[in-house]
This record gives structure tokens, sequence and C-alpha cells, in this order.
């Protein structure tokens, strides 16, 4: 009886193995293999309107900036993707309009991709031209000044330190402007 038992072990074994083997290879490898637009940029032109994309490689500034956020740890708190949940694409919206949920091919230029995994802090990835730099600098040196109840330590350094506040917030503002899908009422700076 003892050794019948051995063998199913070993065949249940075997089976999850196989199954979870199965099942990466369905969900990482296939997926690319099928639809290979998901590792260059999207196409987001109106014929009617002219070229309007916006992603594009980062600038050395921003660039700096993406070292900043990724040096202090932001993406621990903050994610950077739209799920397909109505809450998000209402929340990551601005002025009435909902943002589109997040694509695979908005990140091309990201290495290593920064999605994040916590929303302890609020979803960035459509912060870009929301606010201006001036309330980026009161958000940094104390965040409860603009968001009451708020968690997030105060980063002064950064307030500070000019160099390292403007390459975070030209880091900040490309969050989200690659798609064209917002009124043209925000932020330019």
């Amino acid at each position: 009886m003892l050794g019948n038992a051995e063998k199913n072990a070993i065949l249940f074994v075997i089976a999850a193995v196989l199954l979870f083997l199965t099942g990466g290879l369905l969900t990482t490898l296939v997926p690319p293999l099928i639809d290979t637009s998901w590792g260059r940029p999207f196409e987001n032109d109106d014929p009617a309107k002219g070229p309007t994309g916006k992603l594009r490689p980062y600038t050395e500034q921003e660039l700096a900036g993406r070292e900043i956020y990724n040096r202090e740890g932001c993406w621990y708190c903050h994610t950077q993707q739209t799920r397909t949940l109505l809450a998000d694409t209402k929340r990551s919206g601005w002025r009435g309009v909902d943002s589109p949920i997040s694509t695979p091919d908005e990140f091309v230029y990201d290495a290593p991709h920064m999605f994040g995994t916590k929303r302890t802090g609020p979803d960035l990835s459509r912060v870009g031209g929301k606010y201006d730099s001036q309330w980026h600098l009161t958000h940094f040196r104390n965040p409860r000044d603009l968001v009451p109840g708020s968690i997030m330590p105060p980063f002064p350094w950064i307030a500070d330190n000019p160099e390292e506040f403007e390459a975070l917030v030209a880091y900040l503002q490309t969050l989200g402007r690659a798609k064209d899908w917002r009124p043209d009422q925000d932020y330019e700076d």
C-alpha cells in the first residue's frame, strides 16, 4: 500500500511540474511570438491631424530623473501602469476624460521596467502634465501640504537640489504622455 502512495506522489509531482512549465510557456513565451508588435512603439498617428505620437526615447535629463526615481525607491510605493479596472481609468484620467489602459508598447524605452507592485501611493502612469514644477516642489518638500493624510515621506534633499529636482520632474512629466488622449490643458514645463 505504501509503495502505491509513493508512485502516486511521484506522478503527481511530475504532472504538477509539467503543468507549471506549460503554463509558463503559454503565458510568457508564446504571446510575443504571436503578436510581434509588443516589442516596438505603437503608431499614434491620425492621418487627418498628421503625426501626433509622443512616444520617444528619454532625454539625458529624463534618464537622470528616472535614476533618481529608482534610487529613492519611488517605485516601491507608486505603480506606473493603468490596469483594465474602471476605477484605474477614472483615477488616472484628466479633466473628465478616462485614461487609456497601459499597453506593453508604452514601455519600449524602459529598462529596467519599474511598474511597481504595491499601490501604497497613487499610480503615476498618467501623471505627466497634471501638475507644474511648483506643485512638485511643494510636494517633495512636504507632501501633506498638498495631500492631507499622505503617508509619503518628504524629500527635501531633492527639492533643495535644483539639478536633481528638475531631472526628476522632467521624468515624471513624461509618464502617460506617449498616447494622445488628454485635453490640451496641461502643464508643459
